[in-house]
């Protein structure tokens, strides 16, 4: 109870001071090689799945994706691919690496507010983090907050039930196996829940680390972040 009021509080926050400018998101990739890197949008089951977008991000590379004045990203993802194909071979609009990678989701517009959030529940393979640009509202936790991810050692840490994979492109990958089988709080996921609190690790999170943000700013996904610079960055 006690969250769903803050969650609440959160909502009515950002809705009461929501802005129609311009928005997108920078991908920005400050790993030191390439970052295949994909985005879609209407992800959520039962919708039509919006078109597979895949860059190829240098090391130090950006792309963003224009949303224009309307600011509208419905359900949408942004992830880094391992087999560096973000479509599933003759499934349009498929992703290929959705059992096997982490991903930064958005919602963006819903009735003036955007929703985001670090999503390692089907698995964890790039570190990454969100930062809002310049909002409209002073960060507080989880209303316009920066969630991040940083695993750095993957073999080490994938243990117990979860599933560690070495891809042909050198990419680890590990599995979030009760994740991936929608199961609640276990060795598994804990295992990502310890390691990286802000971000989802299961299905049905008591903690329901879910950012809210009044729409009409831009934000960043950073595939290897480094924490020191980004608040160095977003001081100036």
């Amino acid at each position: 109870m006690k969250n769903s009021r803050a969650f609440t509080t959160l909502l009515l926050w950002a809705s009461l001071v929501a802005h129609t400018y311009g928005c997108g998101i920078n991908v920005i990739n400050r790993c030191s090689y390439t970052v295949t890197t994909c985005a879609q949008s209407n992800r959520w089951p039962g919708q039509v799945k919006g078109k597979i977008f895949q860059y190829e991000l240098g090391a130090g590379k950006s792309q963003f994706l224009d949303f224009g004045n309307a600011c509208k990203w419905s359900n949408g993802a942004v992830w880094p691919s391992v087999r560096q194909r973000c479509d599933r071979p003759n499934i349009p609009n498929e992703a290929y690496d959705s059992d096997v990678v982490n991903f930064s989701e958005f919602s963006i517009g819903s009735d003036g507010v955007d929703y985001y959030s670090v999503n390692n529940i089907a698995a964890y393979t790039l570190p990454m983090k969100i930062r809002p640009i310049n909002p409209k509202l002073s960060p507080n936790g989880r209303l316009c907050g920066s969630p991040e991810c940083v695993i750095n050692d993957i073999p080490r840490f994938c243990k117990g039930k979860n599933n560690l994979i070495k891809f042909p492109t050198t990419a680890y990958s590990c599995q979030n196996i009760d994740g991936l089988a929608g199961n609640g709080p276990s060795d598994g996921t804990n295992i990502f829940k310890n390691a990286c609190p802000d971000a989802f690790s299961y299905m049905i999170d008591a903690d329901f680390p879910l950012y809210v943000c009044p729409t009409g700013i831009n934000y960043e996904v950073i595939f290897c972040p480094d924490t020191k610079s980004d608040e160095l960055i977003s001081s100036l």
